[in-house]
């Protein structure tokens, strides 16, 4: 494959990201669906690429305790540890699965993660702490934590419906998996913490 074929894939995933980054939020059914069935790496790739960027754009506002590299690194841990451990459950139950399917889906539930992430360095940027307890203090308290919630929301339908399809498992096995998974996301979260890697986990 030379450069021009990589740079015309590159493009037309950069361009499918945008299509599916309002898709997403309008319709994450059909949308995560048709990722399932149609997602590449180049499109993984490319969130990846964002996160990257986002690791050095917060370092360059406030210093990370590690190099950027650092903390990307540990992010692709922590991803390629969630997916993992989601694959290998299902593949107890489930037949002829693809990791593929699972680590190109899972990558677009990073939209609410790099939301939130990038809203919070603007933020600290714009609005640097200490903020005041007026009343316009407080609307932004109440403003910032249901901005917060919704895409906690977003993020939940987001990591479901991309096991639904890529795992092919129903509701209860979801719940059980994901139960699972956050007995060992606490105590991993802490010790990342402790470690100052991370003081919120970037999932």
């Amino acid at each position: 494959m030379d450069f021009e074929d990589v740079a015309t894939n590159l493009l037309t995933s950069a361009l499918l990201i945008i299509k599916y980054f309002f898709f997403l939020i309008v319709s994450p059914y059909k949308t995560l669906r048709k990722i399932s069935l149609e997602g590449d790496y180049y499109e993984m790739g490319l969130m990846f690429f964002l996160v990257a960027a986002y690791f050095y754009f917060a370092n360059f506002i406030r210093k990370f305790s590690n190099p950027p590299l650092i903390e990307f690194v540990f992010f692709l841990t922590n991803f390629f540890i969630s997916t993992s451990f989601f694959y290998l459950l299902a593949k107890k139950t489930q037949k002829n699965l693809q990791f593929k399917n699972l680590l190109v889906t899972f990558s677009y539930t990073l939209f609410p993660t790099l939301i939130w992430f990038w809203t919070n360095s603007l933020l600290y940027l714009l609005l640097p702490p200490p903020r005041t307890l007026s009343i316009f203090g407080r609307a932004f308290s109440v403003a910032y934590t249901a901005f917060s919630l919704s895409l906690l929301i977003w993020k939940v339908i987001l990591v479901y419906l991309s096991m639904r399809f890529s795992l092919r498992l129903n509701f209860y096995k979801i719940a059980y998996f994901f139960i699972l998974y956050l007995c060992f996301l606490i105590p991993y979260s802490i010790i990342l913490y402790s470690f100052r890697i991370f003081r919120i986990p970037f999932v």
